[in-house]
C-alpha cells in the first residue's frame, strides 16, 4: 500500500485519467479528496472509490473556490501529501474563429487551476510541512503544436512552463513537481472529442508507434510512479506517456510490417 496515510488530491477527478487516478490511489490506501465541477459526477465518483473519500464541486479555476477546497481538505485531513493537477478542458476549432470566451475558458481551467491549486496546496501545506508531491497533466500539445487547437496547444505549454517554474523554487522545500504528458487517451474528454472530430483521431491514432491510443488507467500507474517514493529524485520532469509519438515527431508514419 504506497500510499497508506497519504491525503491525496485528485482535480477533474470525476472522468478519464483522473477518474482513474482516484481509483488507483484508493487501492494504494490514500485518503482522498477529489473535486470536480459536477456535484452529480463527483457523487458518483465518491462511489466508485469508495471508502471515506471527500467530494468537492467547483470550478478549479477560481481562486476563491480553491481556497475553500483547500480548507475543506484541512480541516479534515490536517494536511496535503499528494496533489494531481488533472482538471482540464479542449475545445477544438480553426485558429481565425476562436472566440475570446473559449479562448479565456481553455487558459483559465487548465492553466489558472493548476497555478491556483499548486500555489494554494504549496503554501497551505507543503511548504510548511517541508514535503509534497505534485503531479500537473499537460498533454504532448504541451510539447508540440497540433492542428485547430490554439487555446488547448498554449494552455498545455503553460502548464509544462509552470510544473518547471514550481520545481525550481519549491524544492527547497522538498516538494518534487512533475508533470505528464499525454498522447492520445480514451476518456470522456477524447470519446466527445472524437464524435466531433472523427478524422483527427483516424489519423493521429496509426502515427502512434505502439499503434493505439492509450487508456486511462496507463495514465494513472505513471502518476502514482511520480507521486511516490520511487520516484523520490524525480524533480522537474516532462515525461511524455504518448506510446512513443514524441519520438516520431516527423510527421512519417511509422514502420509497419504488415
Amino acid at each position: 500500500m504506497r500510499f497508506e496515510n497519504q491525503v491525496v488530491v485528485v482535480t477533474g477527478a470525476a472522468s478519464g485519467i483522473g477518474l482513474a487516478t482516484a481509483k488507483a490511489f484508493a487501492a494504494e490506501g490514500a485518503q482522498l479528496a477529489l473535486t470536480d465541477i459536477s456535484a452529480a459526477a463527483i457523487s458518483s465518483t465518491l462511489e466508485a472509490v469508495g471508502g471515506d473519500a471527500l467530494g468537492l464541486v467547483g470550478d478549479v479555476s477560481d481562486p476563491a473556490t480553491v481556497h475553500e477546497h483547500v480548507e475543506a481538505v484541512m480541516d479534515k485531513y490536517g494536511r496535503i501529501n499528494v496533489l494531481v493537477n488533472n482538471a482540464g478542458i479542449i475545445r477544438r476549432e480553426p485558429t481565425t474563429g476562436v472566440s475570446a470566451d473559449d479562448w479565456r475558458r481553455v487558459m483559465s481551467v487548465n492553466v489558472d487551476g493548476t497555478f491556483f491549486w499548486a500555489q494554494t496546496v504549496a503554501v497551505r501545506s507543503m511548504i510548511p510541512r517541508r514535503s509534497g508531491a505534485i503531479v500537473n497533466v499537460a498533454s504532448t500539445s504541451g510539447l508540440e503544436a497540433q492542428p485547430n487547437s490554439a487555446s488547448y496547444v498554449a494552455s498545455k505549454h503553460a502548464v509544462v512552463g509552470l510544473t518547471k517554474s514550481f520545481a525550481v523554487d519549491w524544492g527547497q522545500y522538498d516538494i518534487r513537481v512533475n508533470a505528464i504528458c499525454p498522447g492520445v487517451t480514451w476518456s470522456n474528454l477524447s470519446k466527445a472529442d472524437y464524435q466531433k472530430n472523427p478524422q483527427h483521431y483516424a489519423t493521429r491514432i496509426p502515427r502512434v508507434p505502439l499503434n493505439r491510443a492509450a487508456e486511462a488507467e496507463e495514465q494513472a500507474s505513471v502518476i502514482l510512479f511520480l507521486a511516490s517514493p520511487a520516484a523520490s529524485h524525480v524533480h522537474g520532469a516532462i515525461l511524455s506517456v504518448d506510446g512513443g509519438q514524441a519520438a516520431l515527431s516527423s510527421g512519417h508514419n511509422p514502420a509497419r510490417d504488415d
